[in-house]
């Protein structure tokens, strides 16, 4: 029986960056009788990675229908392509971050996908890392508002409102809904800390291959990684303006990368304080309604005697606010970065267009060639 490692998120514990490192060592881990697949089934080619997407794909077709037809049908090839792989190889590893949040809406989601997975001869094992509420609350409200329009709220809002109510925060009761399905023996549970990675190297990528019955050695190679930094200082407020202006929500968030661009600009250059876009207080609130549920995961699916789920310190930083003093300097990087992405498009369509020059040149060259031979084929006939 082929076993399936299904890593389900959270999202902003690393998920993308070792998504990409074990993308980038999968020949290394097929020597090794694990397979980490690239399965196309029909989903956004930004997901090629995320290989396990096909389990929380959601169709956006405004018929209900045909939306159940088409996700339906995305997982039903995803299973297929696995039942192949699955004679091949003993071990399989799936991940997709979006997985944590779409089980908890989805009914019948685990008791589905258990079926499935049993029905292609498979044991499927759960990873999941959890991040400390607190800090994951504050990396998801920074990634939406860095990468999706939509999202508009000052996190003051965002908190006060519950905007983050759809996404499940009391990690314990998630964690035993699967485990009805899948049993508790079935999940792995890792802590999104630092400090908490193990296996060699105690970084996120032998903390994973620990989890899968790997080792990390130097074999295994991470080139291809790229950080995934949030937006700090003056640009968290000036993309959240840039996603309130309609006729910009209407078009590509085509300021996205400028923004992050010159964001790590400064952080390149430590130029970043360290702040928390709750109070002190409000963070201390903040974690408590999850105490409880920390303790509990800590002590059934950690073995911890002390109750003790995440063991970083809540550090006080101040909080987090506009800095005017220093808003023209990164107005100015932020323009700087637009126009570098103006002029590189701006070659590369020049490029273009003296390629296609030269094409229409050597095609102009084929036709007179033509017309020549066309000509003389009449007087070459009569003769």
């Amino acid at each position: 029986m082929t076993t399936v490692y299904l890593c389900i998120g959270l999202p902003k514990t690393g998920t993308t960056a070792t998504q990409t490192f074990l993308s980038e060592n999968r020949d290394l881990l097929e020597k090794q009788g694990y397979c980490f697949p690239e399965l196309k089934t029909g989903t956004d080619s930004r997901f090629k990675n995320r290989n396990g997407h096909f389990l929380a794909y959601r169709s956006d077709h405004p018929d209900k229908e045909m939306k159940k037809q088409e996700e339906n049908a995305i997982r039903e090839k995803g299973f297929q392509l696995l039942e192949k792989l699955a004679n091949t190889y003993p071990n399989i590893v799936l991940s997709d971050e979006a997985i944590w949040k779409i089980s908890a809406q989805k009914k019948g989601f685990w008791e589905d996908i258990t079926e499935r997975f049993k029905a292609i001869n498979c044991q499927l094992r759960v990873i999941v890392y959890l991040r400390r509420q607190d800090l994951f609350i504050q990396s998801l409200w920074n990634q939406n508002i860095k990468s999706q329009v939509k999202w508009t709220k000052k996190f003051d809002d965002f908190i006060e409102k519950k905007a983050y109510s759809y996404f499940p925060l009391n990690y314990y009761e998630q964690l035993t809904r699967i485990a009805g399905y899948i049993g508790q023996e079935n999940i792995i549970v890792r802590v999104y800390e630092h400090g908490q990675f193990e296996g060699n190297g105690h970084c996120i990528y032998s903390d994973f291959l620990q989890c899968i019955g790997l080792e990390m050695s130097d074999q295994y190679t991470n080139d291809n990684v790229k950080s995934n930094l949030g937006l700090r200082g003056n640009y968290i407020e000036i993309k959240r303006i840039v996603n309130t202006v309609p006729e910009y929500r209407q078009m590509t968030d085509f300021l996205c990368s400028p923004v992050k661009s010159a964001n790590n600009c400064l952080a390149k250059g430590s130029l970043h304080t360290d702040t928390s876009m709750f109070s002190y207080a409000q963070q201390k609130t903040f974690l408590e309604q999850y105490e409880e549920s920390n303790r509990k995961i800590a002590e059934q699916f950690l073995n911890r005697s002390d109750g003790r789920l995440f063991y970083e310190p809540l550090k006080e930083y101040p909080k987090w606010e506009v800095k005017p003093d220093t808003m023209y300097r990164d107005i100015i990087l932020l323009m700087t970065e637009i126009a570098c992405t103006q002029q590189k498009e701006s070659l590369h369509l020049k490029e273009e267009m003296l390629y296609l020059k030269k094409g229409i040149k050597s095609l102009r060259k084929i036709q007179k060639v033509y017309w020549k031979m066309r000509n003389l084929l009449p007087s070459i006939h009569k003769e």
